[in-house]
């Protein structure tokens, strides 16, 4: 278990000031499962800004191709709202619903390159993206990007770009990255050794505090730190990530399956079929595989005027082997992220402020009005 905790007051000015209260954490191995979709997002937002010069946006049609068996070609998306595949479409699969396949394409687009060195540029340099959450490429093959090219609405070409293979290699940061005391392999077998993870995505906890830190209070940053995203950018994938899947236009999400609390961990354990309350939203990334459960979020109450920065990783895996599915998220896992975080909510609810945040901007972007 490791947790990260962190209070903010504000000044006259709203400008926040952080108090954070850490336990446990440690350089152990965890693995972060979908918190990745958290820098891929960023980063896909943050190159396609690059390319605005060029006539394309966020909404833009996006189409793969592929130059290994194990890559798909996509030519269309039957849930975006036109049909085709834009990056805001993939970004809003992976915030809502944590859409593995979205995470691919923007990993595809984004490139095993470009990812890494700006993260390193901007200060999150142990960071590791080396697969693409899809159990096909593997290897080497892995670190190959096919062909992406961007059309306008007529279907003309605006920019191609080629496949392309990482050009330097990056260690593991922990040396022994293993876990479990068994594992399954690609065969199904069990072996009866700790699972390999040093070619798997890495990101500490630490990190990824950071990072959504620096996204919600992207402005109370020095610019040097700050993450290269234009206000608006920001605004849409914090939005993303608050929203229910009942709440997106596009794609559009079966209830029943999708339900409210589908991807948050705090507050109600990924277990309420229907939130009615609307003045607490969770802002947030979760991970979940092998055992391991994460999640990382900015939770405001706008009614009490709350708010609070948490993040968590549990280990819930009894029987330590890894690769099995048999792990115990909502017996242990699951009811512990509810219980943490609402304790620490009561405890900030009712801890006095000498200001009082304003969260008009919270307000507007989930459509609250006070008097509900």
């Amino acid at each position: 278990m490791q947790i990260i905790f962190i209070t903010i007051d504000r000044d006259k000015e709203n400008k926040p000031h952080f108090n954070e209260f850490k336990y446990r954490i440690s350089k152990k191995y965890f693995y972060p499962a979908s918190t990745v979709k958290l820098p891929i997002s960023i980063l896909g937002l943050q190159k396609i800004e690059e390319l605005r010069e060029k006539g394309i946006d966020r909404k833009t049609t996006m189409l793969a191709d592929s130059v290994f068996f194990c890559q798909e070609k996509i030519k269309a998306d039957s849930i975006s709202s036109g049909s085709f595949p834009t990056i805001e479409n993939y970004i809003k699969r992976m915030m809502l619903v944590s859409d593995n396949a979205a995470f691919t394409r923007m990993y595809e687009f984004v490139g095993y390159d470009y990812a890494h060195k700006k993260l390193k540029e901007q200060g999150f340099g142990s960071v590791r993206l080396f697969n693409r959450l899809s159990p096909l490429c593997k290897g080497d093959t892995a670190l190959i990007t096919p062909p992406v090219n961007f059309l306008n609405s007529k279907g003309d070409t605006l920019y191609k770009q080629v496949a392309a293979q990482a050009s330097f290699t990056l260690n593991h940061p922990i040396k022994s990255s293993m876990a479990g005391r068994a594992n399954i392999n690609a065969n199904g077998k069990r072996v009866y050794s700790p699972k390999d993870f040093s070619r798997h995505n890495y990101f500490h906890l630490t990190d990824l505090n950071r990072m959504m830190q620096q996204l919600i209070f992207m402005e109370a940053k020095p610019e040097k730190v700050r993450i290269k995203l234009t206000e608006e950018a920001r605004a849409f994938l914090v939005r993303q990530m608050g929203l229910y899947p009942k709440e997106s236009d596009y794609p559009v999400y079966d209830k029943k399956v999708f339900y409210d609390s589908y991807k948050k961990y705090f507050m109600y354990a990924s277990a309420v079929a229907t939130i009615t309350q609307d003045s607490i939203r969770v802002i947030n990334i979760v991970g979940r595989a092998y055992g391991f459960l994460i999640d990382c979020a900015y939770i405001i109450d706008m009614k009490n005027n709350t708010e609070f920065l948490l993040t968590a990783a549990i280990y819930v895996n009894e029987g330590n082997i890894i690769g099995n599915g048999k792990y115990e998220y909502d017996q242990l896992g699951l009811p512990f992220m509810r219980d943490l975080s609402l304790v620490l909510y009561k405890y900030e609810r009712n801890r006095k402020k000498e200001n009082v945040p304003d969260l008009s901007e919270y307000k507007k972007m989930f459509n609250y009005k006070s008097n509900q």
